[in-house]
């Protein structure tokens, strides 16, 4: 990882929900599985795998809520805002939390080493660097 753990910190959006990690991520990994690119809206998922023991969160009041996606797996988001922020799994992956990327404070020092699940991934995920790219979104006008 290119980041040290004390720099490992996050929020949801409207930050009723925060997270700092005490220890290294275990790794960092794209999921493409179907599972996770229905809760995440997206087409696939990135996540900071931590130890459960690593995770500490800090929560005002009724701000994490969840959503037992499968019969081993869970959705924690936050309960104002919807941000989703960690998922478990404990009986595939005890003692581990899959932090969503996205609400890393420096989401930039912490690289994906990995996919996984790729027998899910979309058949144009790869080709997404081609694409036309802007900085914003243009503007069109009606």
């Amino acid at each position: 990882m290119e980041t040290t753990s004390s720099s490992v910190q996050g929020a949801c959006h409207c930050g009723a929900v925060r997270y700092r990690l005490a220890g290294d991520p275990v790794s960092v990994v794209n999921c493409h599985c179907r599972l996770c690119r229905g809760m995440s809206g997206s087409a696939f998922t990135s996540y900071v795998v931590v130890r459960d023991s690593d995770l500490s969160l800090e929560l005002s009041e009724g701000g994490l809520s969840s959503y037992q996606a499968t019969e081993a797996a869970t959705k924690h988001f936050c309960s104002h805002c919807g941000t989703p922020m960690f998922n478990t799994n404990p009986t595939k992956y005890p003692s581990l939390r899959m932090v969503y990327l996205g609400t890393v404070a420096a989401p930039e020092k912490l690289v994906p080493r990995v996919n996984v699940f790729c027998e899910g991934k979309l058949p144009w995920v790869d080709s997404v660097s081609s694409l036309k790219s802007f900085d914003a979104a243009p503007i069109r006008s009606a």
